[in-house]
């Protein structure tokens, strides 16, 4: 997810790797190998996202524009950590991929703006840019109103920051290993007076209440054998530590298991796991802030 929608302000301490380098290459032609038997969507989706599993959660962002970087030098993509966005979308981007060539562009595409691998072109915020350019891709497709009872959709709504969120970075999320605390200082400065280049939008993202699901089990019979659900924050308030509001905190898939659904997801609470998607909603459910779930189905 967003370095700051965790609150969180230390660099991740895992280990580093070049994006594009050539073990983080072998290990994508391994990976596709090993699914290339996978035709079926959700088998796709099943293999790779459990090829992750307890895997450990990359605090603070894993992933970044790679060496040539302008504010953030860690690697495009990884195989041994992931945050819960990173996660979604480096499955997507092996599920859609025959080839390592293939792989890297979907990635680009799911992450960036046209693909521009860019820090202030990367979809940043789930409600504002990555949802809507998930859909333009093909990727996924808005569900929400296909799974939520008559009279039942929710609509969230937040006025998205960006301005504001580009002031608030800290010299921690300049992530440019080589340069000395200047030169580093000198990017934040840069990045702040960036801000002048973007202004405030409103992003709306319809829901289902958790206690309607909860409420209603017979709701979730509803579900494919496959999503991607986000979790909704109906516009909360992070202008104190990360400049503006949002709606989303968090991402994962579920699953159909027989008559179980599973969330799998990368869990801030230390790795990449599957727990029930009921008992997960059971903890939030009367939460002070995350009220529902956004659901979307996979193309």
């Amino acid at each position: 997810m967003l370095k700051f929608i965790l609150l969180l302000a230390l660099a991740s301490s895992f280990a580093l790797a070049a994006p594009h380098d050539r073990d983080s290459r072998k290990e994508a032609a391994a990976l596709l190998e090993r699914g290339e038997s996978e035709t079926d969507l959700f088998r796709r989706l099943d293999f790779f996202s459990r090829s992750f599993l307890g895997l450990p959660y990359g605090k603070n962002g894993p992933l970044g524009e790679g060496p040539d970087g302008r504010y953030d030098q860690d690697p495009l993509y990884r195989f041994d950590t992931f945050d819960c966005t990173t996660f979604i979308e480096t499955v997507l981007a092996l599920v859609r991929a025959r080839t390592v060539e293939e792989f890297e562009t979907n990635l680009d595409l799911i992450r960036y703006e046209n693909g521009d691998v860019d820090y202030l072109k990367r979809n940043h915020f789930t409600d504002l840019q990555w949802i809507p350019e998930t859909i333009r891709q093909g990727h996924l497709q808005e569900s929400t109103h296909l799974i939520a009872p008559s009279g039942e959709l929710k609509l969230a709504q937040a006025l998205i920051n960006f301005p504001g969120w580009l002031r608030a970075h800290v010299l921690s999320q300049i992530i440019v290993p080589e340069a000395p605390t200047a030169e580093r200082q000198a990017l934040l400065d840069e990045l702040h007076e960036r801000a002048n280049d973007f202004s405030i939008q409103m992003a709306q993202v319809p829901y289902v209440s958790i206690k309607t699901l909860l409420n209603n089990p017979e709701i979730l019979d509803r579900l494919p054998a496959v999503m991607v659900v986000n979790f909704v924050r109906p516009n909360w308030d992070l202008t104190a530590s990360a400049g503006t509001h949002l709606n989303i905190s968090h991402q994962g898939f579920v699953f159909r298991k027989g008559k179980k659904l599973v969330l799998r997801h990368a869990s801030t609470q230390g790795t990449v796991e599957d727990v029930s998607f009921q008992d997960y909603l059971e903890i939030f459910r009367n939460h002070a802030t995350l009220k529902g779930v956004h659901f979307m189905s996979i193309l």
